[in-house]
């Protein structure tokens, strides 16, 4: 018979497996980056982003990711630009506040080097997305708590959230092609877990 005391920590030592970590948005971005008619391309970074991550140590296929942009936030550079991005030729983000990726598996390939598969929710649509991604751990100071840094990259189709448009020079010249990079560069804290109570 398997004592109460034996299940204890046997639960306890699995929990110790499984972190759970608070993306810190003041280190953190989500960006994207597409072509543009006029010239090779641009970058726009969505300023306001949170999330969580959870590792499990012992089985690294169930790590899981979410993070969540306010579609509003995003910063091209340009204050014209952002108008329209954030309208509803692309995010609509009056109708559609946020932004979300969130995984449902991971398929480990070596140390650091992962694949999230998961969703995107874009324009109140969600489709299915994969992220290749690197993680690194590190502590902050001597004392302070242990961060994890994760910088993933993704290409989405933009014909699969709304129809594809392409504006002519005279309209600004704002986007062309069907692909946007994805780019999730976020440093994440690690959460103390709850005391065990008997």
């Amino acid at each position: 018979m398997t004592s109460r005391t034996g299940t204890r920590s046997r639960a306890m030592e699995r929990a110790a497996d499984v972190a759970t970590y608070l993306i810190d948005p003041d280190d953190s971005s989500v960006s994207l980056h597409a072509r543009n008619l006029a010239c090779a391309g641009f970058r726009g970074v969505f300023r306001h982003v949170a999330g969580t991550l959870t590792l499990d140590r012992e089985r690294p296929e169930r790590t899981a990711f979410a993070v969540y942009a306010t579609a509003a936030s995003l910063d091209t550079g340009s204050e014209e630009r952002d108008a329209r991005m954030c309208g509803a030729a692309f995010l609509d983000a009056g109708r559609h506040p946020l932004v979300s990726f969130w995984s449902s598996s991971a398929e480990v390939h070596h140390a650091g080097l992962f694949r999230l598969v998961g969703n995107l929710s874009l324009r109140g649509i969600t489709q299915p997305l994969v992220v290749d991604a690197v993680r690194h751990e590190r502590a902050r100071g001597p004392q302070g708590p242990e961060l994890v840094t994760v910088a993933g990259r993704s290409v989405l189709k933009r014909s699969e959230w709304s129809p594809l448009r392409t504006a002519g020079v005279e309209a600004g010249a704002w986007f062309a092609g069907d692909d946007v990079e994805l780019f999730f560069d976020v440093c994440a804290v690690k959460q103390e877990p709850l005391g065990w109570r008997p």
